[in-house]
């Protein structure tokens, strides 16, 4: 089978093949799997590179002068010359994708995607963030004021996109439920995967761990006013926090107030063999956000897969994959987050307990090789 997957169009998203950014490590690793078991892979990237192949993987560019290319990632600025190039990359990803003649496109982006859909090819999209969907909208203004316009432009695109595709993947089960109620049935729901055989439990390090942005959806303010409570009682552990962003300076704020400078420890953003390793490592990893759209997280997986505790807040992207009290916990409230952690800290049994139970799902469940398993199927279905 020929696949084609088309890439997110901007020379700092597409990375390919040391994705950086969440979908794009997701498309890398399926194409992989997907390579691996004879069928021909191509990825359309944004890149001075016309084409190279790296592990059985076609990777084609398109290079083009941006604006994007030349300021600051994720600014406000960079967001609207961001989205110039994607409709630049769509339109000129056609030409190639007539010259590889697929049997299958596969969309990872709504902008990039726009000028394929009336191909008589099966096209899905991969909705790997719902930022266009109404529930998502009061999240994304607070998170970035320019999306008070730019959600009716990712609305109008995004609609157009579900409304032309064949199938549409969703991660997880709330927004395959969202959109089944707003009239779209062509779901199917694939979620996250994870290269698991690199990631392992190498002993306890007597520390939690987050890791993520630090902005106001993380809440990672809540888990250091939770440590604080209890660090006293449990001194010979440590909080480390993994990442940066824009509330970094008010959670260094709160740990001087409490006094706790000598337990907390921070890191940059760091590569991802020493997060692997950090991973690896920690005692029990804590996911605060308020929502996880596009998931199950990653990260999540990723500890889980360590055959570590997960205790996460309960939200629509967490609840697929944690059974509370058997592989992690979920919580609602910041005294069942001290509950857990208590309990956890407490009991390094049940630390490796619940660690064994939460690899053993992502085994079964959450490898590249079951993720392929079921995007074949999927192909399968629509090639007839």
């Amino acid at each position: 089978m020929r696949i084609v997957f088309v890439g997110n169009g901007t020379i700092w998203t597409d990375t390919y093949p040391k994705p950086n950014v969440g979908g794009s490590v997701q498309t890398w690793f399926l194409s992989k799997e997907l390579s691996r078991r004879g069928h021909e892979v191509f990825i359309i990237r944004r890149s001075r590179i016309k084409e190279v192949t790296v592990d059985n993987v076609n990777l084609l560019g398109i290079n083009f002068k941006s604006i994007d290319e030349w300021i600051q990632p994720f600014c406000y600025l960079w967001h609207l010359g961001a989205l110039t190039s994607k409709f630049l990359f769509s339109k000129k990803s056609l030409k190639i994708i007539k010259r590889v003649n697929p049997d299958v496109i596969c969309f990872i982006d709504r902008f990039t995607g726009v000028f394929q859909l009336y191909l008589e090819v099966p096209k899905i999209y991969i909705m790997h963030v719902p930022e266009a969907l109404d529930f998502f909208k009061p999240y994304a203004i607070r998170f970035n004021k320019l999306n008070s316009i730019m959600f009716y432009v990712k609305k109008i695109v995004e609609s157009r996109v579900l409304r032309n595709v064949d199938e549409i993947v969703t991660l997880n089960s709330f927004i395959e439920r969202y959109l089944m109620r707003i009239g779209y049935n062509n779901i199917c729901r694939i979620p996250n995967g994870i290269d698991i055989e690199h990631f392992s439990n190498k002993g306890d390090g007597d520390f939690i761990l987050y890791a993520g942005r630090f902005d106001w959806n993380k809440n990672v303010c809540s888990l250091v006013n939770v440590f604080s409570q209890i660090h006293k009682s449990y001194s010979d552990y440590h909080l480390y926090l993994v990442g940066a962003g824009q509330e970094e300076r008010k959670i260094r704020k709160i740990v001087k107030e409490k006094k706790i400078q000598s337990h907390v420890k921070f890191f940059p953003w760091v590569p991802r063999e020493k997060l692997m390793e950090l991973m690896s490592r920690c005692s029990v990893f804590v996911l605060p956000s308020f929502f996880e759209a596009g998931g199950p997280p990653v990260v999540v997986l990723e500890a889980m897969a360590s055959a570590k505790p997960v205790i996460a807040r309960a939200n629509m992207g967490t609840v697929d994959i944690i059974n509370h009290g058997k592989n992690g916990y979920l919580y609602s409230k910041d005294e069942e987050l001290q509950k857990y952690l208590e309990m956890l800290l407490s009991d390094r049994n049940l630390r490796k307990r619940i660690g064994r139970n939460a690899r053993r799902i992502v085994e079964q469940e959450y490898t590249f090789s079951r993720i392929a398993d079921k995007y074949e199927a999927l192909f399968q279905t629509l090639l007839g």
